[in-house]
């Protein structure tokens, strides 16, 4: 059975897919991405951020207008989350070329990863078409989720992540 969110997403329930509750390890995964600042292509594993606060916010596509904010939201306040001890990390199912050239072209400067769909769809956020359903997981230095927000409203969001890292990072 899929359960319909909106016209055009669905979860993909019908494929044995949950959306991962807090509290919760974040799944382990093997992706393609890059540093913005670097362009170079990386693989990158959650041991990579093992130690770290990590904000993965997952997006539809690059390049249109909801995503585009959202991008470009995380990168204005960018230095203020480093400052917390937080890493961002922008997953979506588009390929690395593609991620090159919107970081490119937006001056995004933070890490934007690759997902062949298997992170997505272990998080249980994999849509029928294939994208990501906008929501964003703050995860702790031992890799669990502490916070998770779905259905992501892109005007306000990086402002309530913020207030998220204050409560929960005491950093």
């Amino acid at each position: 059975m899929v359960k319909i969110v909106n016209t055009k997403m669905a979860i993909y329930s019908k494929l044995g897919g949950h959306i991962m509750d807090e509290d919760k390890k974040f799944p382990d995964f093997l992706l393609k991405g890059f540093v913005s600042s670097s362009q170079t292509e990386e693989t990158f594993s959650l041991s990579s951020f093992q130690g770290k606060w990590v904000i993965f916010y997952f997006y539809p596509r690059d390049a249109t207008p909801g995503c585009t904010k959202e991008a470009i939201a995380f990168t204005e306040k960018l230095e203020e989350i480093r400052s917390k001890g937080v890493e961002v990390v922008g997953v979506s199912t588009q390929s690395v070329e593609s991620h090159q050239k919107f970081a490119k072209k937006y001056n995004l400067k933070h890490i934007l990863l690759s997902d062949d769909g298997s992170l997505s769809k272990n998080l249980g956020i994999l849509g029928v078409t294939g994208t990501a359903a906008r929501t964003t997981f703050l995860v702790d230095p031992q890799g669990f989720i502490v916070k998770d927000w779905k259905k992501v409203k892109v005007a306000q969001h990086v402002e309530e992540v913020l207030e998220a890292i204050d409560e929960q990072c005491n950093c």
